[in-house]
C-alpha cells in the first residue's frame, strides 16, 4: 500500500495524464519523413499501405521500361530502326524520370529534387503522375518492328499494358478515394519556402 502511494498509478492507467515526453517521442515517429525532405503518407493505416504500394508498382515500371529500352537499342540494326531506337532513347529517359522521382519519395536528397520539382512538377502529384504514366503506356505500345526478337515483342506489351493499368489506378484514386490521395505527400527536400517546399506541402496536382 504504501509502495502504491509513493508512485501512484502508471500514465496508461489515467487518460490525459500522459507526460510531455511521451507525446514528444510519439509525435517523433510521424515527423521523420518531412524532416528529411523525403514523401510520404499523411496518417497510416490503408491509405498508407495502398500510397506505398503505388511508388513500389512505380519503380516496377521504370525497371521495366528502361530493360525493354536497352534490349530494342541491342536489336537495333540500321537506318530501317531509327525510328525505333529514337523512341528506345526516349523511353530510357521517360523511365529514369519515374525512377528518380520515386528515389527522391524515400530518400530526398536535396540538390537533384529541387532540379527535378522545378522542371517535371506534375510527377509531383497522383493526377500528374497517372497521366504521365498513360501518355509513356501508348508511347511504348506503339513500339513496333517485325525483326524483334519474341522476347522484345513481349516485353513491349507487357510493359505498355502495365503502364496503362497503373495509370488508370492512379488516376481512380484520385477520382474515387480523395480521402486516400489527400494524404500523399511529394518529397521537399531542397525546397525553401519560397519554392513552395514545406513539410506539409500537399499534391501540386
Amino acid at each position: 500500500l504504501e509502495r502504491t502511494m509513493a508512485y501512484g498509478e502508471p500514465d496508461w492507467a489515467s487518460p490525459g495524464a500522459t507526460t510531455p515526453e511521451a507525446t514528444q517521442n510519439a509525435a517523433t515517429g510521424s515527423n521523420i519523413s518531412a524532416n528529411s525532405g523525403a514523401g510520404g503518407v499523411s496518417g497510416g493505416g490503408q491509405a498508407r499501405l495502398i500510397l506505398v504500394g503505388l511508388s513500389f508498382l512505380d519503380i516496377g515500371l521504370a525497371a521495366m521500361m528502361t530493360a525493354l529500352g536497352v534490349m530494342t537499342l541491342i536489336q537495333f540494326s540500321g537506318v530501317a530502326d531509327t525510328s525505333a531506337a529514337f523512341l528506345a532513347v526516349y523511353m530510357i529517359i521517360f523511365a529514369a524520370l519515374l525512377g528518380t522521382y520515386e528515389v527522391m519519395y524515400w530518400v530526398g536528397i536535396p540538390w537533384i529534387n529541387k532540379i527535378l520539382r522545378k522542371n517535371f512538377g506534375f510527377l509531383y502529384g497522383l493526377k500528374g503522375k497517372g497521366l504521365y504514366l498513360i501518355f509513356v503506356a501508348f508511347l511504348c505500345l506503339g513500339l513496333k518492328n517485325d525483326s524483334f526478337s519474341q522476347l522484345v515483342k513481349v516485353l513491349t506489351w507487357a510493359t505498355g499494358i502495365s503502364y496503362l493499368a497503373v495509370g488508370v489506378l492512379h488516376l481512380f484514386i484520385v477520382c474515387i478515394h480523395p480521402t486516400i490521395s489527400e494524404k500523399y505527400r511529394a518529397p521537399t527536400a531542397g525546397l525553401s519556402a519560397t519554392d513552395g517546399g514545406t513539410t506539409e506541402t500537399p499534391n501540386p496536382v
